[in-house]
C-alpha cells in the first residue's frame, strides 16, 4: 500500500518561514518533518543561505531530497554533500560593487564562493548574519576572492539599500538578477536564478515520480517559487507580493510552520 505522502515533495523556505522569530528550529517543526518523510514525502529546503547552512546549523533537521541554496542558484545535496546543479554569476562585476562602496560608506558586501563568505567589507549586520549562518567571513581585499560567485550580498539597513537598488536597476544589467531576501539583504545572483526557476527545473526533472510539489515561504525571493509550487503557501507575515501568489495563507512563522503545512496538504491527496 502506498504511504500517504508518496510523490509529494514540500520546499520550505527557512528564515521568516520554517525558522522562529529568533531564527530558531522548533521541535514542532522537526517532528512534522519527520512524519512527512516517514509517509513517503520528500523534504527539501530553499533558501538563501550556503549550503553548508543546514548541516552546521541544523543537523536536526530531516532533509531527504536535494535543496536549493543562494536562492537557487544552487542544488545541494545534504546527504551526499555533492552539487547537482549550479549557475555562477558573470565575472567582471568587481567594479560596480567598489564604486557602491565608495559611494555608500555603511554598506557591507559579502560574497559567496565555493561555500565560503568572503567580505571586502563588513559591518555589523553581516557579523550578525554571518554568526546565525555558523560561517566565518574571511575578510579579504578584491584582488584575493576568487571568481565562482554564486551570490552577492549588499547589507546596509533598508532605506540606504532601497537607494542602492534604484542604482542598480538604472544600470540595466541583462546578466544579473536582484532582489531583497530580507530588509537588510539585497541579493544579487545570475540573470534568470532565483527559488522559482529551480524549482520549475527540479519539477521538471522529476515529473514522472512528483506527483505534487508545495513550497512555503515569506519573502519576495520565495514569491516565484511560491508559484511555481502546485500548492502554494504563505505564512501570515509574508509580503503582500507573497501572498498575492498563494494558494492558502497559514499562521505567523513564530508559531511551528510545518503541522499547518501538513493540514493544507490533507485537502490535495
Amino acid at each position: 500500500m502506498p504511504k500517504k505522502y508518496e510523490g509529494v515533495a514540500l520546499f520550505s523556505d527557512m528564515d521568516g518561514t520554517l525558522l522562529d522569530q529568533d531564527r530558531n528550529l522548533s521541535q514542532e517543526n522537526i517532528d512534522a518533518v519527520q512524519e512527512f518523510i516517514d509517509q513517503g514525502g520528500l523534504f527539501g529546503v530553499a533558501t538563501g543561505r550556503m549550503e553548508r547552512t543546514t548541516i552546521l546549523k541544523f543537523p536536526q533537521l530531516p532533509i531527504n531530497t536535494p535543496s536549493i541554496f543562494y536562492n537557487g542558484a544552487c542544488v545541494f545535496n545534504t546527504q551526499t554533500e555533492e552539487h547537482e546543479f549550479s549557475v555562477l554569476m558573470p565575472e567582471g562585476l568587481e567594479d560596480i560593487f567598489i564604486d557602491i562602496m565608495d559611494r555608500h560608506p555603511t554598506c557591507g558586501v559579502e560574497i559567496n564562493a565555493g561555500g565560503k563568505a568572503y567580505v571586502p567589507r563588513i559591518n555589523d549586520i553581516i557579523r550578525i548574519q554571518l554568526e546565525r549562518e555558523g560561517i566565518e567571513g574571511i575578510e579579504t581585499s578584491w584582488e584575493h576572492i576568487p571568481k565562482g560567485w554564486y551570490k552577492v550580498l549588499l547589507v546596509d539597513e533598508n532605506d540606504k539599500l532601497q537607494v542602492i537598488k534604484r542604482e542598480l536597476d538604472v544600470l540595466d544589467r541583462k546578466d544579473i538578477n536582484i532582489m531583497f531576501s530580507e530588509r537588510q539583504l539585497l541579493d544579487l545572483m545570475a540573470q534568470g536564478v532565483s527559488k522559482g526557476s529551480t524549482l520549475a527545473k527540479l519539477m521538471q526533472k522529476h515529473q514522472k515520480d512528483w506527483r505534487l510539489v508545495a513550497a512555503v515561504g515569506d519573502n519576495d525571493n520565495d514569491r516565484d517559487m511560491v508559484e511555481a509550487a502546485h500548492v502554494g503557501i504563505a505564512v501570515e507575515n509574508a509580503t503582500a507580493s507573497v501572498k498575492s501568489v498563494a494558494n492558502h495563507m497559514i499562521s505567523h512563522h513564530k508559531r511551528p510552520c510545518i503541522p499547518e503545512v501538513l493540514r493544507v496538504l490533507e485537502q490535495y491527496l
